[in-house]
């Protein structure tokens, strides 16, 4: 029997830890119907907490461990549930993302890695894993809202938020609130096989197809810094986007030399100045592609390309999906 274990938090996202179990209980009727009862490798999985006392959801939903947690006893895998107040706050500047008894968990968490388990996370149980030091020299993902505000505080990992899941031997960081589902069916794979999981995505009406984060992230302009000379830039540029801009006439405009407006820009706001004015032609598109029935070289037209192919190609950068898709999958 595989035993997995689901470390609930207080704060965290209380759908996705009982979501968690959800999904094992349905693995395993899809083994048992697949391969008939006692022939296949069944899933024990059950829900705990660092001190076996109840913890509330952000919900303020109560969650009971169903096991009280042995320090001893070696599990196959743990999960990392996520704490959604860094994902809703994350953008208010800093903020204190202390999970309460954070030094035991993450004590507990490198002795499971020590005695085996696989450790897994959730959408921004990443930070708890980086602050364990598990993730030292390996690649994260998070959520995308959450993305920044990771890089502040763990600056020597490194990121990538475009990936859905990320895999480094036995540490597993999945993205976005609901991609526990997408880490337990990349788990009932690897415990089962590919079959059970692609029954079970099928049971429970999930597209098990799903790799990127970029269709679903929102681009949100960095303004909290004091820079006035690019915050009249960045506004000069929400304002103007259907121009066709010059960033050496814009950094003149502001009073600036091009080589320091571009390094202050790019400073202040995190992207260089030519991103940023793709960000925003891109965000309006999607945002006319969700709400209108334009046509789609209109909508590129209306942002300020008149290159339809060359949009195309930087939509598809940014998001994962042509405008059409991205159409058909959103609106």
């Amino acid at each position: 029997m595989t035993e997995i274990v689901v470390l609930a938090t207080n704060g965290c996202m209380v759908s996705a830890v009982y979501g968690v179990l959800d999904v094992v209980t349905a693995a395993n009727y899809c083994a048992e119907r697949r391969y008939g009862t006692g022939n296949y490798n069944k899933i024990n999985c059950q829900i705990v907490t660092i001190d076996n006392k109840p913890v509330i959801g952000y919900n303020g939903i109560q969650i009971m461990p169903t096991q009280l947690l042995n320090f001893d006893s070696k599990q196959d895998v743990v999960i990392v549930s996520s704490s959604v107040e860094v994902v809703v706050d994350c953008c208010d500047g800093d903020m204190d993302i202390g999970v309460a008894q954070r030094e035991e968990i993450c004590s507990w968490l490198n002795r499971s890695r020590e005695q085996g388990s696989v450790i897994a996370s959730f959408c921004t149980g990443s930070f708890l894993l980086a602050s364990s030091g598990l993730l030292a020299g390996k690649i994260a993902t998070t959520h995308w809202r959450s993305a920044d505000l990771f890089r502040h505080i763990f600056p020597y990992i490194r990121l990538d938020c475009d990936r859905l899941l990320i895999d480094n031997d036995g540490i597993i960081c999945s993205g976005g609130s609901m991609s526990y589902i997408d880490m337990v069916l990349y788990l009932v794979e690897k415990i089962f096989d590919k079959d059970v999981a692609s029954d079970c995505a099928k049971l429970i009406v999930f597209d098990p197809v799903r790799q990127k984060q970029s269709p679903y992230v929102s681009f949100k302009a960095h303004k909290n810094h004091e820079d006035k000379a690019i915050l009249s830039a960045q506004e000069w540029l929400e304002s103007h986007y259907k121009k066709d801009i010059s960033i050496d006439a814009l950094a003149e405009q502001v009073g600036l030399g091009s080589r320091t407006f571009k390094r202050r820009f790019k400073l202040a706001t995190g992207v260089n100045p030519i991103n940023y004015l793709q960000r925003i032609r891109v965000e309006l598109a999607k945002s006319k592609l969700e709400r209108t029935n334009d046509s789609i070289n209109n909508i590129i037209w209306s942002v300020g390309y008149e290159d339809v192919s060359s949009f195309r190609l930087l939509f598809k950068r940014f998001t994962g999906l042509t405008p059409k898709d991205y159409r058909q999958k959103f609106a």
